[in-house]
């Protein structure tokens, strides 16, 4: 849900800039481009076999300020 909305924003985005700096034509060739990226990049998410839960689950933890700190959980 969230790429779609970063995908509508920037779309409007390209498209009033387009149209404000550039011409109707130029925002409407930028757009079709951020259509196009943001519909491929959709179906390449959809189309991965993972989901977001286990992407969260099989990220490493994290040591901030290196091992045996005050952060890590193995001191």
């Amino acid at each position: 849900m969230t790429a779609i909305i970063i995908l509508v924003v920037l779309a409007a985005v390209v498209i009033s800039l387009g149209t404000a700096f550039g011409g109707p034509l130029l925002g409407v060739i930028l757009a079709a481009v951020v259509i196009v990226g943001g519909l491929i990049w959709f179906f390449a998410l959809a189309g991965s076999k993972t989901t977001t839960g286990e992407v969260v689950r099989e990220a490493p933890d994290q040591e901030f300020l290196g091992p045996g700190g005050p952060d890590d959980p193995n001191r």
